[in-house]
Formats: C-alpha cells, sequence, structure tokens
C-alpha cells in the first residue's frame, strides 16, 4: 500500500465529524517527566509527549514483545521483535538506531526507577508485559531530564490502583511453539495496593536456532499516608536461560530459505543467557509548597552469550548496577502567575566484570579477556516553569560528571581511565492559542557517551577503552501544534537536529561477525510527525500517524569515501501508522493496527536498500462473567496479509548479512480468567 493513501487518511481525519467520547480522548494530566516534579496536562507542554493507557487493550494482547504496545507513535520505529537474543531495536528520531542489541540512546524509566544504566544501555527482557498500565514518551533530546542517552524517553508506569483484591491467571499459545503462562494477584489495602506476577514464555523462534525461555517474578507494593507521604517498593527477578541467535542472512540465503539460521550460527551455538535481579524504593513527601522525592535501587545482572566466531567469542558479564537520585520543588503562585522551580541530583554507578573465552564449536575454550570496566555518573540540575496567563515557559541546565574506568586483569596489565563531562539544557515555551489549541517550540540538548561494550571493543584487538571514540552530542530545534476536542485530537511537529560525532556500527573482515563503532563527522536530521485520533462512534475510534524522516551525513569520510549527503541506515524515510479499536464496555474489543515502513539503507554506503513492507496485526478479546468470575477469550493474527518482510536489519554487516526475515501470518489463542 502506498504512503500517499495514509497521508490522505491523516489529512481527512480533521473533518471527520466525531460524535461521542471515548477513554482515549479524554484530558490526560501526566507527570510527563518522571524525574522531576512538573505535573501538567500534555496539551501544555512544551515538547513532544505521547501517552497511552492500556486498561482496556491488555487482555487482548500477545504479550509476547514490548511493541505490542508502541502502535501509532510518530517518530518512533521498532525492529526486531522476534529475535529475543538481542532485544528490541527501538528508535526515536534515529536515536536507538545504532544499537546491535538492546536500547541504545534512549532512557528506560520504569516506575520512576531507571532501567537504563549510566553508560547509555538499556534493556526490557525483564520487563513484565502484562502489569503494564500505562506509559508516556518524549520524543527529542532530554538529557537536561536524565542525562547521558537521552535522545528521548520512555517511561513505563505498571499497575498501581486497583478497585479491589483479585487474583487472575492466563494462559496464551501460539504458532512455533509459543506458550505463555502467567499469574497475577492485586491485594487492596486500606492506603494502598500490591501487585504480585509471575510469568513463564517459551517459544521454538520462526527460525531455525531461535528458541527462548523467559521466567519472570514481579512485586510492586505502594502505600499512601495520611499526612501527604507515599512509599513504593518493586522487586524484579528475571531467568532467562536461553535465547538462541539464528542470525543475519545474506540475500542469496534469504531466498534459498528464510526460516534457516545462519550455518555459523548453528555452528557456535550462537545465543544468550540472562538472570537479574532489580528492587527499588521511592518516597515522596508534600508540604504547603514544597515537595521532595527521593529513589534509591540496585541491579544485578549475570549475562553469558555465545558469539559465532572463536577467538573471544564467548562473553561472561557480572553486572552491579545502583544509584540514587532526590529533588526539592518549589511552588509560589502569584495574582497572575504560578511558578515550580526544582532542584535535584542523580547519582549512578554500573561495574561491570567482562570476560571474553574462545568458542570453540560452542564449548568455552581459554579466557582472552579478563577486564572490570566501571561507569560512574554524577548528575545535578536545575528546572524551572512559569506559567503567566496563556505563556507556559519550562527551561532548565544540567551538568553530568561521566568517570569511566578499564581495569585490566590480565597479566598484560593494560588499564585506562575517561572523563566524558557534559552540560545539557532546554528550554520550551507553550502558547494557549484558545482552550483547545496549543503552539509550542523548544530547543534541547543531548549527549550520548560510548556503552563500556562499544568502548572495550577494539578495532586494534587491545585491551582497556578505544581511545578513539568520543561522545555524540545533539541539539534539536522543534516547533509544534496540539489540539484536543471533546472527541478529536490531532498534533503536529516539525523538527531539526543537529548531531556531532555520531556513533556509528561497523564490522571488519579480520574480526568476522564482531561489532565495532566509530564516529562520524555530523549529521543533520529533518522531520515531520503528524497525529490524529477521533472517535467515529461511542464504541469506534480511528488513529493515524505519519512520520517524514530526513537523516543524512553532513560530515563522514570513510575509507577514501566521501558519505556526505548519504542517508543514515537502519530508519526509514516514511513510516505511517493506521488503526482502528472498537470497544464494547464490558463486551467485544478489537483492534486492527496497520504499518506502513518506507525503504531504508542497510549501510553507510547507501549500496544496500531494504525493501518497504505493510504490516497488519489484528487482537480481539471478549469477556465472559459467571457471577465473580470474568473469563476472558483472547485471539489475535499478526501479519494478517502474509508480507514478506525482514524483522531486522544488522547495520553495516560484513559480507551481506543483513537480513532477518519476518514470519508471515501467524496466529494465537488463549485465556484469562480473574476473580
Amino acid at each position: 500500500m502506498k504512503i500517499y493513501f495514509f497521508i490522505f487518511i491523516l489529512a481527512g481525519l480533521l473533518s471527520v465529524p466525531a460524535t461521542a467520547q471515548i477513554d482515549s480522548l479524554k484530558t490526560v494530566t501526566v507527570k510527563v517527566f518522571p524525574a522531576i516534579d512538573i505535573e501538567q496536562q500534555i496539551q501544555e507542554t512544551p515538547f513532544s509527549v505521547a501517552s497511552k493507557t492500556f486498561k482496556n487493550s491488555q487482555n487482548s494482547k500477545q504479550q509476547l514483545s514490548f511493541d505490542e504496545y508502541l502502535n501509532g507513535i510518530p517518530g518512533l520505529f521498532v525492529l526486531n521483535r522476534n529475535n529475543f537474543s538481542q532485544d528490541l531495536r527501538i528508535s526515536l528520531r534515529g536515536f536507538g538506531a545504532r544499537s546491535a542489541f538492546g536500547i541504545r540512546g534512549i532512557k528506560i524509566v520504569v516506575d520512576g526507577i531507571p532501567e537504563t544504566t549510566p553508560d547509555g544501555q538499556g534493556q526490557i527482557d525483564n520487563l513484565t508485559l502484562g502489569i503494564i498500565d500505562n506509559l508516556q514518551i518524549l520524543r527529542g533530546p532530554a538529557s537536561l531530564l536524565y542525562g547521558n542517552a537521552a535522545g528521548g524517553v520512555i517511561n513505563i508506569n505498571t499497575i498501581s490502583e486497583i478497585d479491589s483484591t483479585y487474583a487472575q491467571v492466563g494462559y496464551v499459545l501460539g504458532n512455533y511453539g509459543m506458550n505463555k503462562y502467567d499469574a497475577t494477584a492485586g491485594i487492596k489495602h486500606d492506603n494502598g495496593a500490591t501487585i504480585i506476577s509471575a510469568s513463564r514464555t517459551t517459544s521454538d523462534g520462526y527460525r531455525e536456532h531461535s528458541s527462548f525461555e523467559s521466567n519472570q517474578f514481579n512485586i510492586k507494593s505502594t502505600l499512601n499516608f495520611k499526612n501527604q507521604n507515599s512509599l513504593a517498593f518493586q522487586f524484579n527477578y528475571t531467568d532467562s536461560p536461553v535465547a538462541l541467535d539464528a542470525g543475519g542472512l545474506t540475500l542469496e540465503e534469504v531466498n534459498e530459505n528464510k526460516r534457516q539460521a545462519r550455518s555459523r550460527n548453528v555452528q557456535f551455538n550462537s545465543q544468550e543467557q540472562v538472570r537479574q535481579l532489580k528492587t527499588g524504593i521511592s518516597y515522596q513527601q508534600r508540604w504547603d509548597n514544597l515537595a521532595l522525592e527521593s529513589y534509591g535501587f540496585y541491579s544485578y545482572r549475570d549475562f553469558d552469550n555465545k558469539l559465532p566466531f572463536e577467538s573471544g567469542g564467548q562473553v561472561e558479564l557480572y553486572r552491579n548496577y545502583y544509584g540514587q537520585g532526590s529533588y526539592l520543588t518549589y511552588d509560589t503562585m502569584g495574582s497572575s502567575f504560578q511558578n515550580k522551580i526544582q532542584l535535584g541530583y542523580a547519582l549512578a554507578f554500573q561495574a561491570d566484570q567482562r570476560q571474553r573465552f574462545d568458542n570453540l564449536n560452542g564449548e568455552r575454550g581459554n579466557s582472552d579477556f579478563n577486564q572490570l570496566e566501571s561507569y560512574n555518573s554524577y548528575g545535578f540540575y536545575l528546572v524551572d516553569r512559569l506559567e503567566i496567563g496563556k505563556w507556559n515557559l519550562l527551561g532548565g541546565l544540567r551538568y553530568d560528571i561521566n568517570s569511566l574506568e578499564a581495569d585490566d586483569r590480565t597479566l598484560a596489565s593494560n588499564s585506562n581511565s575517561r572523563n566524558l563531562n557534559s552540560w545539557s539544557g532546554s528550554l520550551g515555551f507553550n502558547y494557549e492559542l484558545s482552550v483547545s489549541d496549543h503552539l509550542f517550540a523548544n530547543v534541547a540538548t543531548s549527549f550520548e557517551t560510548p556503552a563500556l561494550s562499544e568502548l572495550s571493543a577494539n578495532p586494534d584487538g587491545s585491551t582497556g577503552f578505544n581511545p578513539d571514540l568520543e561522545a555524540q552530542k545533539s541539539i534539536n530545534y522543534e516547533i509544534g501544534f496540539k489540539s484536543q476536542r471533546e472527541k478529536f485530537e490531532w498534533n503536529a511537529a516539525i523538527f531539526y537536529i543537529d548531531t556531532k560525532d555520531d556513533l556509528v556500527p561497523f564490522e571488519l573482515a579480520q574480526f568476522p561477525d564482531r561489532t565495532f563503532y566509530r564516529n562520524a563527522g555530523s549529521s543533520s536530521r529533518y522531520g515531520l510527525e503528524l497525529f490524529a485520533n477521533t472517535a467515529i462512534t461511542n464504541r469506534l475510534s480511528l488513529n493515524a500517524s505519519y512520520t517524514y524522516s530526513n537523516f543524512q551525513y553532513e560530515d563522514y569520510q570513510l575509507s577514501a569515501e566521501n558519505l556526505e549527503d548519504n542517508q543514515l541506515p537502519g530508519i526509514p524515510k516514511h513510516l505511517a501508522t493506521l488503526g482502528f479499536t472498537y470497544d464494547q464496555p464490558q463486551g467485544l474489543f478489537i483492534q486492527l493496527n496497520s504499518t506502513y515502513r518506507g525503504k531504508l539503507f542497510a549501510d553507510d554506503f547507501n549500496t544496500t536498500e531494504i525493501d518497504n513492507a505493510f504490516i497488519t496485526d489484528l487482537s480481539a478479546s471478549y469477556p465472559i462473567k459467571f457471577k465473580n468470575t470474568k473469563v476472558s477469550l483472547i485471539g489475535g493474527v499478526n501479519n494478517l496479509f502474509n508480507s514478506s518482510y525482514f524483522d531486522n536489519v544488522r547495520i553495516n554487516a560484513f559480507g551481506g548479512r543483513y537480513y532477518e526475515p519476518a514470519p508471515g501470518i501467524n496466529f494465537y489463542t488463549g485465556l484469562r480468567v480473574r476473580i
């Protein structure tokens, strides 16, 4: 389907006469920036923010991949939903597109606790999908709020408020041997609630050598006291003993058999194993015009993987990650203004004990790398929000001290350290044109240091940090418009981002299958984001989005070739979504989501172009009540029209191994019982 069809649909929504109110169009008041106490309606913020809630749609989801919760958000692009050894590759305005595994350049926050490590690595393999209640997504640089690697923010909130005590069990099965078992208990008490959940997910995978298993346990307890203070506790444990990696294929191999695994990945038994424990506590105290919020957390991650090569092809990593942050907010109000000023700090400490062993066809050989890597971060910030009449101004300044050290534990002893400190700031305004319409603009900066795993990957094969790798810095200019009426809302944003020293992945012939990183001189990113949502009837709603991304290298010399004006790989120039939701209260729920993904390049040289794709998913649920018991029948179809496309593209892969084929049409069904 052509992109013009989606543009036509989106434009046409502006004249649709909505006739009823639906939940998704209600005015949403959220803590837009969870790191600071600036609660306000999304319409009044001077930044591009999207909010989604899942109270009605949660039961219809397969709950297999986090991308099920990200449909329809402009500026956001997802790859790699089916390779559970590599995790989702999420990008916001291009930030995060470089990731070879995990999430880079985007700050992930779960229930107010940072999930992203101070060096900028983010994983969501420990996220219990079934208890997600809502999320907010801030598009564009936000280092003022979160420091390193905040090209965008995904703030995830799990269930914290319930009407009564309940218990729920569920089972979902799908194609390719997919089985998911889950159990959740919500305990209502006088001053809060406790949510306990457990799940087990297994799958044989669509391709050969792509099976995985994940077991999760989660507790969250919230206590609200009478003197305007509250306390929240969370605990999470994840055990994923196996997630096989089928690897990237050449186009010839795809045409021969797209379900096959790369032969070297099978030969070396390429895979990962993860065990992670995370616990955190947060406290909030409010007085008349003063508020204090504080949090602390600890996370331990035990990670092993096998890569498809011999020398150093097995990695063993033990990570300790902990931190603490606090902020004070002072609120003043006059006859014509309201002002909130906030002073805060965020401390984060990461220690990675990294060892590499030879991979002898899947068996562990001799150790050839043993290094303790640390990343200590100290961030201090001041933020102010001033509301005068129809004007809403928000700005601030932050300074981050980032101290990195690599201590070689081998006899070679090649230890070194680096400091990658940075100032960040932003300034934005929002002007109320009418009760429903707002104009906004902002200037914001971000910085992104290389992750420890990226710094320790030296192209010359030595230990220590790569001395040639520098931090990536960006400045974002944006202007936009937001309109929200009772039954119809739409918004638009135009942005320009200037980036210096883009971090770019690549591979070398002498180290096949191993990813290294380099800095490109600079890049420019021009973009347009459109979104609309309308109620067609009191049960049927429609939403659509369109993103135009013209992201180019401005100064990039590689292998004696000038790559100026080349497109950044891994990001389509055109991206559009169209979604329909039918929601009968206490009855049938159906959701249809379609995505058009334009062509994108697989390499910096722009010699390999990946075809466009049209992907449609359908999900549904139907509740049946038996006195105090509710049985929800669920089902869905992924890739409804059996499109042939690539689920993941391995950027700058050596030997043309860019392609990871996506499954064709596949189904799931199951039930969830709640008492």
